[in-house]
């Protein structure tokens, strides 16, 4: 079967998503660490690496989610430590270099307003671009969900989340019909964070007793 080009797109999509389920799975199973934050990086860095595709590429939408992540996940980790890095204490605006990084690179092959103009005209198009631009964080708001609980019983909602996720991605890239894109990003959020709360709880009220 030959693969199209727009499936081949989704792909490249959901690999920070899958990275990332995978990374949070051998967790769980308390695989080496070095093994699990190096999935953890190449996830995040894949991300910046599609923020940079899409500002040389125009922002096509196969892109656009990791515009969200970049930024959300930089200003999270203004607030976050590495030991090994800074002694400690937080990152601040040192969490913003791969950003910054990526941006410059990104002007440096593109130096052009015209991925923000086209992006712009994109959410006009088209108001569902806007869920989009910020779905790529959700994996990550699954593990805040799920802070501080490490457990085996947490594999097969991992697996869930994960495959939803990146389902409901699929969809949205390869579908024709503007509502069904919108409705496979809006039940993609309420399904999976219904699941990761609801199953968080459970987990917890379970190991605590």
């Amino acid at each position: 079967m030959r693969i199209t080009n727009i499936t081949l797109k989704s792909i490249f999509a959901i690999i920070p998503i899958l990275l990332l389920g995978i990374s949070w799975l051998l967790e769980m199973v308390k695989v080496d660490r070095t093994i699990v934050f190096t999935l953890e990086i190449g996830s995040i860095a894949s991300m910046f690496v599609l923020f940079g595709i899409g500002w040389v590429k125009n922002f096509p939408k196969w892109t656009i989610h990791a515009i969200g992540f970049c930024f959300l996940f930089s200003i999270y980790a203004m607030n976050a430590t590495v030991a090994k890095l800074n002694g400690g204490h937080l990152l601040g605006l040192y969490a913003l270099l791969p950003l910054v990084v990526t941006l410059l690179i990104s002007l440096f092959l593109h130096f052009s307003l015209e991925p923000v103009k086209q992006l712009y005209n994109s959410i006009l198009k088209e108001w569902n671009v806007l869920i989009f631009m910020f779905y790529g964080f959700l994996p990550m708001l699954f593990m805040f969900e799920f802070d501080e609980i490490r457990h085996m019983s947490v594999i097969p909602i991992i697996i869930i989340l994960t495959l939803l996720t990146a389902l409901s991605m699929i969809i949205y890239l390869n579908n024709s019909r503007k509502i069904i894109r919108t409705i496979s990003l809006i039940l993609g959020i309420v399904i999976t964070n219904g699941i990761a709360i609801i199953s968080s709880m459970y987990v917890y009220d379970h190991l605590m007793k």
